[in-house]
């Protein structure tokens, strides 16, 4: 065993786990996250539409700008 005790071995092995485990929570951790900060384009289209749906009801928007912004919007999807 060149000179080493027998635990020596156990315990780089164990070394060995504990660091391939924390890399492997850290991946799932990355994953998990990058998926919940996704938004999906249909979603954030109809969000679109209902912004610029309370714009025109408040009046901040005629109707001719509402209907060219409302066909850009849709354009998009």
């Amino acid at each position: 065993m060149a000179g080493y005790p027998f635990w020596a071995h156990w315990g780089g092995i164990g070394m060995v786990i504990v660091i391939l485990a924390a890399i492997a929570i850290a991946i799932v951790a990355i994953v998990r996250t990058g998926r919940s900060n996704r938004v999906e384009h249909g979603a954030a289209e109809a969000r679109g539409l209902d912004i610029l749906a309370e714009r025109f009801a408040r009046g901040e928007v005629d109707a001719e700008t509402y209907r060219s912004m409302k066909a850009e919007l849709e354009a998009k999807s």
